[in-house]
């Protein structure tokens, strides 16, 4: 699953610009493209690299006092003793060369996942060797500079025949979100005695995005009525045009006969027609403000912590079946509310592709009607006043829309805040 190329739309029928997916097929067709090339890219090792360990050092040294004590005493044992230390070396660098020599490697797409969660890294490990098999090989990522803060866990393979195929599988733990390029890979062993690592770099170009992290947040922020689809029907203080029963009035010239209400009418004496509740559709709008990208420089984890807590509003009420907006003018992002797993993913791919970096644009309104919710994402340090009736969460309160406020992960929290986040989501 590579499908992280993404076509734009410029703007929908109401004038908003949108981020838009790629058809399901081409997707898949890139998709399997990549995972391709990919492999075929990471089948023949690119480099190749050996080294004497911390305990193959120590052997070397035991090694020449054998010698230096055998030459002084002419001692047959000693000599026994130092004839048997160098044909260790020698067998351990024949034996794990030649077992490395005929592997190849190849190495799948790395799917989306949200910063803090573990990816399995999955790799296609063969021997073409017709005689060495290989024992104890570590397959590990050579990350980059760009995300040094990830951690990666290495694939183990306990034996590999000649002429086998095997599947192995790391992991990946990222601490921020965004893009990760994954170059390198390199598969090592130090099989039989641990004295000498042999190594086989293979080139295999690969990339992530990595979506913001998802936080427990307090489930009656999302606290709209649940509905089937966009069409969420409720009483209010007026009658509408619903197929739920509101009330009965006195009829009036010009309201439609089928609304006369006949039995009621007989009992009353005169004519009454009955009321319908309002129809309404109900969606719900997270905007996050300009002010939270301004405030970048004195607190720099202040832009993150508003887009993992966007994102798991989004998330939030995409599960529970509650069209859900993305509004971010000043980053270039304005997605109308949508609903289902594909909609909530296209929010979290334009949360996870944010790039800080880019000059601010000018904010706007989302074009919310008066019946929908919108959630203003803000600073607590911030003057301006929220639209309407919109509701305010203060990015820099996490009491205020986590359930627990310690669970805040410490790559989004500040200075002073006073939460002390977990290490592992």
């Amino acid at each position: 699953m590579s499908a992280f190329g993404r076509q734009h739309t410029r703007e929908d029928q109401q004038g908003h610009a949108l981020w838009a997916e790629p058809t399901a097929q081409a997707s898949a067709k890139r998709g399997l493209e990549h995972l391709d090339h990919s492999m075929r890219a990471s089948s023949k090792p690119a480099g190749r690299t050996s080294k004497i360990t911390f305990g193959g050092l120590i052997y070397i040294g035991v090694t020449i006092f054998l010698a230096i004590g055998a030459v002084n005493s002419q001692n047959n044992l000693l000599f026994w003793l130092f004839g048997v230390s160098i044909a260790t070396l020698i067998v351990s660098g024949l034996f794990s060369g030649s077992a490395l020599m005929r592997v190849r490697l190849e190495a799948q797409a790395i799917p989306d996942a949200a910063a803090g969660e573990a990816l399995r890294v999955h790799y296609l490990v063969s021997n073409h060797s017709k005689f060495f098999p290989l024992f104890a090989g570590l397959i590990a990522e050579l990350p980059g500079d760009e995300h040094p803060d990830a951690r990666f866990d290495p694939a183990a393979i306990l034996h590999l025949g000649p002429g086998q195929e095997i599947k192995a599988a790391g992991s990946f733990v990222p601490r921020t979100r965004g893009r990760y390029s994954l170059e390198q890979i390199r598969l090592s062993t130090r099989f039989p005695f641990g004295l000498l690592e042999k190594s086989l770099v293979f080139q295999c170009h690969r990339s992530a995005l990595v979506l913001p992290y998802q936080l427990e947040i307090k489930p009656e922020l999302v606290r709209i009525v649940q509905g089937h689809g966009e069409e969420v029907r409720k009483h209010t203080v007026s009658s509408g045009s619903s197929t739920e029963y509101w009330g009965l009035r006195e009829y009036l010239p010009g309201d439609p006969k089928r609304s006369i209400a006949w039995k009621q009418s007989a009992r009353h004496g005169q004519l009454v027609v009955i009321e319908h509740a309002v129809s309404i559709s109900t969606k719900l709008w997270i905007w996050i403000a300009a002010e939270c990208f301004e405030s970048c420089d004195d607190d720099p984890s202040a832009p993150e912590r508003a887009i993992a807590l966007g994102a798991s509003l989004v998330t939030q009420a995409s599960r529970r079946g509650i069209p859900v907006g993305l509004w971010v003018p000043s980053r270039g992002i304005r997605m109308s509310p949508s609903t289902g797993k594909a909609g909530m993913m296209r929010s979290l791919r334009a949360l996870g592709a944010l790039d800080l970096s880019l000059e601010g644009q000018r904010e706007s309104l989302p074009g919310a009607s008066s019946t929908d919710d919108v959630i203003v994402l803000r600073p607590g340090q911030s003057s301006s006043a929220a639209p309407g009736a919109a509701r305010v969460l203060d990015i820099d309160d996490p009491s205020c829309w986590l359930i627990d406020p310690s669970t805040l992960p410490p790559a989004l929290c500040s200075v002073g805040m006073g939460v002390s986040g977990e290490g592992d989501v």
